[in-house]
């Protein structure tokens, strides 16, 4: 699952205008949800870690 987020103010709305599937709200509403604390108790009740790009990065430079 990748999220993107950010916040719906001015500065995200005229950066993502005309990209209404996935401009601001989009990435406001992403980022309300993983804030959730019901979206907390979901990952954390099915063991689920969350990782970053450089999780990723740094299992793609250990298996070379």
């Amino acid at each position: 699952m990748i999220v993107h987020l950010a916040i719906d103010n001015d500065e995200m709305q005229a950066i993502s205008k005309g990209h209404d599937d996935y401009g601001s709200a989009w990435r406001q509403n992403d980022l309300d949800l993983i804030s959730s604390t019901e979206f907390k108790d979901l990952l954390k009740s099915n063991n689920i870690i969350l990782i970053g790009w450089k999780q990723i990065r740094d299992l793609m430079n250990a298996q070379k």
